[in-house]
């Protein structure tokens, strides 16, 4: 065993490349002199390491700064090296699957999407998803430049330490080892996450809340999901289990939930209950424009009928926009965040939501609390839980830049 001092001295030496690193992924481009001054190393420590960091092509040199010479010469510009190498995230939704491949400036190479309604059952899902990212697995290791991992989004609960889907109400799967039936196809470090968890670290990491104290996200779709970031690292929970915030009950008498609880916050406050209360209407006999598309209710179609007056779709709207503000006054009062991010497919049509969303949070959230926080819409929606995955993996390589090839299951921090 090597002595407590040169251990101390490689912990130490990695945590200086990792704020090197993580001050270029927020400021550059910014000369090494700069990076001194905002890293508060000396200047030989950050010019030792951006020799390395240069030699290990996680960044590079892109010009003279015209705002800052250092003394004796001009001062040169460093920013991540996008061609350091690969980050895949991919998705497996309520009917498609989605990958995406970006370089390591979080610039997007090559997309694939799928839909799955055509097939089965679990194992042809599954197997068709191996099958696809086996396709781009290869076209990337052309390029002769190292991978650097691979996350896997899903919604549902998954078991982080093992990569193993527990429970997805959506989808109707339990129990799915799932990076135990990727990782012999892929020689890569393999995360599963929990897709609302993803996509909440990718508002913090590449969105404009990117230096949150507690930033809390809520994503509504087909379900509703969330996550927390705490000064930079996500908040998962035991075995990665956090952030099932649609699974919080707000009427106990209520409505039947596939997790097999009543009266969740799901039930209420999605894209599922926005169509069911439209639907309801119709079979109300109420007059609307919706009624032909009763059977093929859209977001877009919603959206169209309520900005031209439809008194069904605004009520809906309306309706919706009331149950998400009560859910999210209810967090907003136990964990008083500093930014609130909407996101999901719902998000899209926040301008409808908001006005009853906003008198629910004013009249059930402490002031003292709301009046402080910041709320926003996602940066992403389609995208949002790729761009998670990508900031997942790029997060671990800046802060391990000397082990990122660790298992997956060291990921978690």
């Amino acid at each position: 065993m090597p002595p407590r001092n040169s251990i101390d001295h490689t912990t130490m030496r990695e945590m200086n490349i990792s704020l090197v690193l993580d001050t270029l992924r927020q400021r550059a481009p910014i000369s090494r002199a700069a990076l001194a001054a905002q890293t508060g190393l000396n200047k030989t420590s950050v010019s030792n390491i951006v020799k390395d960091l240069i030699a290990g092509r996680f960044i590079w040199e892109t010009g003279i700064d015209d705002t800052l010479s250092e003394i004796g010469r001009p001062a040169v510009n460093l920013q991540l090296n996008p061609e350091a190498g690969f980050l895949i995230s991919a998705e497996i939704g309520v009917g498609f699957i989605s990958v995406v491949v970006a370089n390591f400036a979080f610039e997007v190479t090559m997309r694939r999407y799928e839909s799955t309604l055509h097939l089965s059952d679990r194992d042809a899902v599954l197997d068709y998803f191996v099958d696809l990212l086996q396709d781009v697995y290869t076209a990337v290791q052309r390029y002769q430049r190292p991978i650097f991992g691979l996350v896997v989004g899903i919604p549902g609960l998954v078991d982080m330490q093992t990569g193993t889907l527990l429970f997805a109400p959506n989808l109707n799967w339990r129990d799915v080892p799932l990076r135990e039936r990727l990782q012999p196809h892929f020689d890569v470090p393999i995360l599963i996450a929990n897709e609302a968890n993803m996509a909440a670290l990718g508002e913090y990491y590449l969105g404009p809340a990117r230096h949150s104290r507690l930033l809390l996200f809520i994503s509504s779709g087909v379900g509703l999901g969330g996550g927390l970031v705490v000064d930079g690292h996500l908040l998962t929970g035991v075995n990665g289990l956090a952030g099932e915030l649609g699974h919080m009950t707000v009427d106990p008498t209520g409505l039947a939930c596939r997790c097999g609880n009543h009266g969740c916050w799901e039930t209420q406050a999605t894209l599922t209950a926005l169509y069911r209360r439209v639907r309801e209407a119709i079979d109300a006999g109420r007059k609307t424009s919706l009624s032909r598309f009763k059977d093929q209710l859209t977001l877009p179609v919603l959206r169209e009928a309520a900005h031209s007056g439809d008194a069904v779709a605004l009520e809906a709207f309306q309706e919706t926009g009331r149950w998400l503000g009560i859910g999210m006054a209810n967090l907003v009062n136990a964990l008083s965040p500093e930014h609130l991010v909407f996101g999901g497919q719902l998000s899209v049509a926040v301008d409808l939501l908001r006005p009853t969303m906003a008198a629910e949070l004013e009249h059930r959230a402490l002031r003292w609390i709301v009046e402080q926080i910041k709320f926003t819409t996602a940066t992403y929606t389609a995208d949002a839980t790729l761009m998670g995955g990508v900031a997942m993996i790029h997060n671990h390589v800046v802060h391990h830049p000397m082990t990122w090839r660790a298992p997956a299951e060291f990921w978690i921090s």
